[in-house]
């Protein structure tokens, strides 16, 4: 009897295994429905819904969105560098907000230590720009401040600023 002979039963027997469990998956994973199974005695009720609106966002002027997207890129050089010369990347001391805002960039703009990285705090009339100690730097519209957002981030959604300049 030659391997392939004998290594035709374990085939099998991996296949139906394989299709058990994929059968096995498929019965715990809900359907994709709108629409769920009452339970017996439950009151029926119906759902209505509406086409989605297109969201139109104002008309923002391209030098805003240009500049909004150049500074968000000198913040991330400026990261690049601080971590190159201290060997991580700067936390901000306190969660962003407008009151915070100017003191956690405070290790970017502070001479000595081989900085400052940054000349300026960017400019929060048209948008605000954050980052983390992991480097990330999103955008976000003025005056909305919270924590990271990958929506947000100039690197995962380079049109962030479209939406963020206001």
């Amino acid at each position: 009897m030659d391997n392939r002979t004998r290594s035709r039963p374990h085939h099998l027997l991996t296949k139906a295994a394989l299709l058990a469990g994929v059968v096995a998956l498929l019965a715990l994973v809900p359907a994709c429905s709108s629409s769920s199974i009452p339970e017996v005695g439950a009151t029926a009720s119906t759902t209505t819904t509406t086409a989605a609106v297109p969201v139109t966002l104002p008309n923002q002027e391209p030098a805003q969105i240009d500049a909004c997207t150049a500074t968000a890129r000198v913040v991330e050089t400026a990261l690049a560098a601080y971590e190159a010369v201290k060997g991580a990347y700067p936390s901000p001391p306190s969660p962003w907000s407008a009151a915070s805002y100017a003191a956690n960039y405070q290790a970017l703009t502070a001479s000595g230590d081989g900085g400052p990285f940054v000349s300026t705090v960017p400019p929060t009339t048209s948008y605000d720009i954050e980052y983390d100690a992991a480097g990330h730097v999103w955008v976000t519209p003025p005056g909305i401040y919270g924590p990271y957002n990958q929506g947000q981030d100039i690197d995962v959604n380079p049109d962030t600023c479209d939406a963020a300049v206001g």
